[in-house]
């Protein structure tokens, strides 16, 4: 069983992502859904809870600024690529036993 990225593209011709459950069975290779991803693969981390924690306060400061938001994603090692940052929501995913942070 591996848990990978795959890359999608809509009839309107835009790209998304999705995680697929991939493994071999009666020697063919046979792909589950696991989840959505987005539309960038960096829009969405792994994250671990204890590494975070600290930092979620700041977060979910309302009037946080980009730079403040830059910096605390480079302190947690979070690479993104979604500029300027709208949305950041925390996901457990309780089916795949992880925790994401989403940035949009």
């Amino acid at each position: 069983m591996t848990i990978i990225p795959v890359k999608r593209k809509s009839k309107s011709g835009n790209v998304y992502y999705n995680l697929v459950d991939e493994k071999r069975v009666d020697g063919k290779v046979v792909q589950k859904y696991v989840g959505y991803l987005g539309k960038s693969l960096k829009s969405k981390n792994v994250i671990e809870p204890e590494e975070i924690v600290k930092y979620v306060s700041r977060l979910l400061d309302k009037g946080i600024n980009q730079e403040e938001i830059n910096d605390i994603l480079k302190k947690i090692g979070i690479d993104y690529d979604a500029w300027p940052i709208t949305k950041i929501v925390f996901e457990n995913d309780l089916k795949l036993k992880k925790v994401f942070l989403k940035l949009k």
